[in-house]
């Protein structure tokens, strides 16, 4: 029903600054899996099985830690789900069943080799999440592997194997105000101190596969405040930050949700929130997001509403 949704409201009415929002992560609550476990399987298969280069990446491993580093996140997953999700994941030898055989995935590294297939590559064929891993080299955190089939506007070739830093120099004002508290965070995690916060956009799509539109300005044709409700949509990433306690590496669980703005449309007091947090964006976010094209027209619409209901 719309009043369950969305599921998910990361805006707080201020957007003037990035903030890392961590909040402590119950691990019985690490994975999301809900009525939207098949939509995500069905995409992930399609994906996977057209743009597979594009979607999964490693880092030359000449001695096997990045791999060791993905087995560990594959069997913490297996354990994790045939215990708390059991109708929905179960073990049958060395695979994983999923959603009654909607996907079979091979799980032991025998099964992994016949399959031909990269444990962050079977790690994401799991779950709804996608999955990046992060390792520590001399020049810092570095993304060395990962299997993203719903990316919110960016590449995974031009992050593969970056520093944090760099990862996330494109984001406006990520330099000078997040940079230092992420990589003291990073070193920081524990096994026992997981974390998850939320990540949001607006977004004209209702494609999970969103690898483009970075920054794009220009207005969307025939996207009216009229048209915002049904046109426009609030894209959450539920995110989950893990540390591995044998090869120590972070792991990065990204759930994406999506969901029209016609469900906040008899909440004002979301709607309020959402208006004030983009009305206080500093110069670029808007860019950042690619929210350019189409927020006069989200805006208009809200104010409206709010003065509606």
């Amino acid at each position: 029903m719309l009043a369950d949704r969305p599921r998910h409201l990361p805006f707080s009415g201020d957007g003037s600054r990035l903030r890392m929002g961590l909040r402590p992560l119950e691990p019985t609550e690490w994975l999301e899996v809900d009525e939207e476990l098949l939509r995500f399987v069905d995409h992930k298969s399609t994906v996977l099985g057209e743009r597979h280069g594009d979607v999964v990446a490693v880092v030359d491993d000449p001695d096997g830690s990045v791999r060791d580093a993905c087995s560990e996140l594959l069997e913490r997953l297996v354990d994790h789900l045939v215990v708390h999700h059991p109708s929905t994941h179960v073990r049958s030898g060395e695979e994983v069943v999923v959603a009654g055989g909607r996907a079979t995935v091979p799980v032991t590294p025998a099964a992994l080799l016949e399959r031909g297939l990269h444990p962050v590559d079977a790690a994401g064929r799991l779950t709804q999440e996608d999955w990046a891993v992060q390792v520590r080299r001399p020049e810092g955190w570095v993304l060395a592997a990962a299997s993203v089939c719903s990316p919110t506007r960016w590449v995974l070739a031009e992050k593969l194997g970056r520093p944090m830093a760099d990862v996330h120099r494109p984001v406006a004002g990520y330099t000078e105000q997040l940079a230092g508290s992420v990589d003291r965070f990073f070193d920081r995690i524990t096994p026992a101190t997981p974390r998850w916060r939320l990540n949001w956009n607006l977004t004209d799509s209702t494609d999970l596969y969103q690898p483009g539109g970075k920054h794009r300005d220009q207005p969307s044709p025939g996207l009216t405040a009229a048209a915002v409700p049904d046109r426009v949509w609030l894209r959450v990433e539920r995110q989950t930050l893990v540390r591995l306690p044998a090869t120590g590496a972070v792991v990065f669980g990204i759930r994406i949700h999506q969901d029209p703005l016609a469900t906040l449309a008899e909440r004002p007091e979301d709607l309020d929130l959402l208006a004030r947090t983009i009305r206080s964006f500093p110069p670029g976010t808007l860019s950042d997001k690619s929210m350019g094209a189409f927020a006069p027209a989200v805006l208009a619409w809200i104010d409206d509403r709010v003065a509606e209901v």
